[in-house]
Formats: structure tokens, sequence, C-alpha cells
């Protein structure tokens, strides 16, 4: 989708982080804004630094594990906006502990938004972007979608991340004749508040944590260590951002963004072949 200008981008996960600098990057194309998020203050602050910029924007409270609330922002974004173009499933969350430990309402809670809230992105916009013939769709994965992230605190997003790129790998193919484009962003460590997930955790997985009670941005939650292949390069939204707009453009199926996790993937992919290879070998 190489002309963005006077187009609408809604954007996920878009009061803070990648959201929010994609917002900004999105809004810098000429584009109107809708933001979703399921705090209300900072997704309507983002909608005001949009309008500042002159463009359109508007704050809808939504939860993407609630395909109703979803549908709202869709609905809300066509009538508010007129359309929408460019749909950014980015709201995310992570949960810290080891796997022995981890409990079933700590995995339904991080599959919940990080896996269902794609799919249900996917399933209140994507029709009306095949309808009018354009668009794209950009999935928040992350390079744990790419190789597994072999450390204690970690599986449950991995998975998930694992999931949106499948999701997104299967877009790409399926709507090629639609003219809708589909993408994965699959960044490393960048510098936003997932780590502060628990701020906004259900009850179920052991209620909400005042930030007080939390670490600084960054600081990794109890029980969960950085993985090898996640190195401490650290970078900044903006960048991210960036990336994703030239990937829209160019309709990229990945969108990468830290060039150190190469050597990881590579590892993964000859570790596949391996296993092909063996089998040949076994077949004669």
């Amino acid at each position: 989708m190489q002309e963005l200008n006077g187009k609408v981008a809604v954007i996920t996960g878009g009061g803070s982080g990648i959201g929010r600098c994609m917002a900004l990057a999105f809004a810098d194309e000429g584009m109107d804004i809708a933001i979703g998020d399921i705090e209300a203050g900072p997704g309507e602050a983002v909608a005001e630094e949009v309008r500042a910029k002159g463009q359109r924007a508007i704050s809808v409270t939504c939860d993407v594990t609630d395909l109703d609330s979803v549908r709202a922002l869709a609905e809300t974004t066509k009538a508010e906006l007129g359309a929408y173009h460019v749909v950014c499933n980015n709201a995310g969350v992570i949960s810290g502990g080891p796997t022995t430990e981890m409990s079933a309402a700590e995995w339904d809670w991080v599959l919940d938004v990080d896996l269902q809230g794609v799919v249900n992105g996917v399933i209140a916009f994507l029709p009306g972007l095949v309808e009018q013939g354009e668009g794209h769709i950009v999935n928040t994965a992350s390079i744990a979608g790419l190789v597994p992230m072999a450390a204690p605190g970690v599986i449950n997003y991995t998975t998930a991340k694992y999931g949106v790129v499948g999701i997104t790998e299967t877009l790409h193919d399926e709507l090629a004749p639609t003219g809708v484009g589909a993408s994965a962003l699959c960044p490393g460590v960048v510098n936003t508040r997932i780590s502060q997930s628990a701020r906004n955790r259900p009850e179920a997985a052991g209620g909400p944590v005042s930030e007080e009670d939390m670490g600084p941005p960054l600081e990794l939650p109890p029980g969960m260590e950085m993985p090898r292949i996640i190195g401490a390069n650290i970078r900044e939204p903006e960048e991210m951002a960036a990336r994703v707009v030239e990937g829209v453009k160019a309709n990229d199926l990945y969108i990468v963004t830290h060039p150190e996790t190469r050597e990881a993937v590579e590892e993964r992919f000859a570790a596949i072949m391996a296993a092909f290879d063996k089998l040949e070998a076994s077949l004669g």
C-alpha cells in the first residue's frame, strides 16, 4: 500500500510504546488515526498528539480479548473517520514465571491478548478491507515468533507470537489477489512498558499490580530471564514505527528490526533443514 496520505490507520495498544509511535508515524504520512487501548487516558493523549500534527484522531477504549469491543472499534472508526485502511493489531502483554509454576490463568491471559487479540482484529477488520479492495494488516509479533525463547517466564508469550507469525504468513498468501497486504512485526527488545503489563492483569490471573509495586520499564518481571537470542541491544519504539511504515508501503511479510538476532534465526532454520537431510538419508 504505497500511498498512505488521506487514508486511515487503526492501532490497538496505541496508547503507549510501539503503538503510540506507529500512530505518530502514520500521522506524519498524512493519515488519520484511530487509537484503541484498554487504558482510556493514554489513548486520548496520543490522539491529542496526532491532532497537533493536523490529522483527525479518535480514541476508543478497547479490550482486544473481547470480539465485540474490537468490532465496536471498527464500527466507530468507520462512522467517525469514514473508513480504515491500515490495521495494526499491536496490543500485547507479557507474564513472568517458570513454566512449571505458570497457572492456567496466566497462560489464558497472555494467549487471549497476544494471540486471540490478533484473531479478533482480523475478524473485525478484514472483511471491510477486502470489500474495499485495498488495505494492510500489521500484526505485532516478536523475534520470539521466529526463534524459540528458551528462558524462564516466556513460554506463553513465545507460543502466542509463533501463532501471530503463522496467522500473518497465511494472510499474506491468501490475500495476495485481493489488494490487501499483511506484515508481521518481529522486534527484539524495545524501550516500552510491556514489562509492566501486570498493571492491567485480570483478577483471574492474579489481578492488577500497581506501578509502585512493579519494577521500572525494561526490568523483567520476577521469574523471567533475558533469552540468549535477544541480547542487550535495546532499540527505541520510534525506530520500530519507521520500519512499519516502510514495511506497509513495500508489503513486506516480515518486518525485522534487530540485526543481531539474525544468527539465531539462521540456526533455527538450519536445524529444520538438518532434520529433512536426516529423513532423506534414511529413505535412501
